[in-house]
């Protein structure tokens, strides 16, 4: 999804029209419109404006919400896996590499 879809499917899903992004971030319908067909780039400073209008974040223009949700060993394990050397990190990551590999076959 390029940047123009993903403004327009955000402002569908939260009920805005052009004219109600326009009114609370004061950028002229014909820019959101360039935007939205891809015929102009927004600044990243129109781009929080943008976001602002809309309610979201300025990076949720750009990362979808996810549904991955670490449970409590996962979050263990991620600080265990920095407490490790360089070294071992990489040795850890190579055997999950192949372990995870030796999964799918």
């Amino acid at each position: 999804m390029n940047l123009g879809e993903r403004l327009r499917s955000i402002r569908k899903n939260r009920n805005f029209t052009l004219d109600k992004i326009h009114e609370k971030s004061n950028i002229s319908r014909a820019s959101l419109s360039e935007w939205e067909n891809n015929k102009r780039k927004p600044t990243v400073r129109a781009l929080e404006r943008w976001a602002d209008a809309v309610g979201i974040e300025f990076w949720d223009i750009f990362f979808e919400p996810s549904s991955f949700s670490p449970n409590s060993e996962e979050i263990d394990m991620i600080f265990l896996f920095r407490m490790l050397s360089l070294k071992d990190q990489e040795h850890l990551h190579a055997l999950l590499k192949l372990m995870a590999k030796k999964q799918t076959n």
